[in-house]
């Protein structure tokens, strides 16, 4: 029996709309920490990209089709949006609920509608 590579399972297991959404993830987590990089990483400005970082890898282990995955990123999506609208503006939750707004609810909405494609 063959396996498959990683990239090929990457791009064929899902619907087109994961993988493109992961990798649209890793691009703005990457642009991100560019952007933040002379900070120093005591600072609390690296909370927004530590968000989109594991953003980034549940939006990449969505692409396998898991369901452990599909609970966890409509629950962190939900949990960053709490933390947006019902903490003060400078804490840290606030910051950490910043990243990807709109975008992860959409996408925890059609992962939600492909639930029971996952295994």
């Amino acid at each position: 029996m063959q396996q498959d590579s990683f990239l090929k399972r990457f791009f064929t297991k899902p619907p087109i709309l994961f993988p493109l959404a992961a990798l649209f993830h890793i691009f703005i987590s990457i642009t991100a920490i560019v952007t933040l990089y002379p900070i120093p990483l005591t600072q609390r400005d690296w909370l927004r990209p530590l968000s989109m970082l594991i953003f980034s890898v549940l939006a990449v282990a969505l692409c396998f089709m898991r369901k452990w995955v599909a609970i966890a990123y409509p629950i962190l999506s939900i949990t960053c949006l709490a933390a947006y609208y019902y903490t003060p503006m400078d804490t840290p939750l606030h910051i950490f609920g910043e990243s990807f707004f709109p975008f992860n609810l959409i996408l925890s909405f059609f992962v939600l509608l492909y639930f029971k494609k996952f295994h």
